[in-house]
């Protein structure tokens, strides 16, 4: 799996996108490195585009994710999964119904558009396309 994936400080943004077969190991690797950065603590907005992965090993994954999100990221936040899969859509759904029990404001849609709206950000579709298509860091 590759994690592609820039944080935009003064949007308090991290966009995160996933390619290839999903492996929970490199997303919790990933995560372990992020939480180190000096901008972490400035983030409280995540957009995963999980439109170019796959996910092989469905509902296992939830409760590791839940685990790395409660005793790694530990930070209120509100995270966007952007799907395009029936699969990873419900996966993505799984995760918001676990999640938004808690102190996790987790959503998922399947347009840009929505989900610059679920960020409450003020970009414009075409240049937030732009900076999905052109993440500056990979892992």
């Amino acid at each position: 799996m590759v994690i592609k994936y820039q944080t935009f400080v003064n949007k308090n943004l991290l966009i995160v996108r996933f390619e290839g077969d999903f492996c929970i190991e490199n997303y919790k690797a990933h995560v372990l490195d992020m939480v180190q950065k000096p901008e972490w603590s400035s983030i409280n907005k995540f957009l995963v585009d999980l439109r170019f992965v796959t996910i092989n090993n469905g509902t296992d994954i939830i409760d590791e994710i839940i685990n790395i999100k409660e005793n790694i990221i530990k930070k209120k936040h509100i995270s966007v999964q952007l799907v395009d899969k029936p699969k990873i859509t419900a996966l993505s759904h799984l995760l918001q119904l676990e999640l938004n029990n808690q102190d996790f404001d987790i959503n998922f849609c399947s347009s840009v558009k929505k989900s610059i709206k679920l960020l409450e950000l003020n970009d414009d579709e075409i240049e937030f396309k732009k900076m999905l298509s052109s993440l500056e860091h990979t892992f």
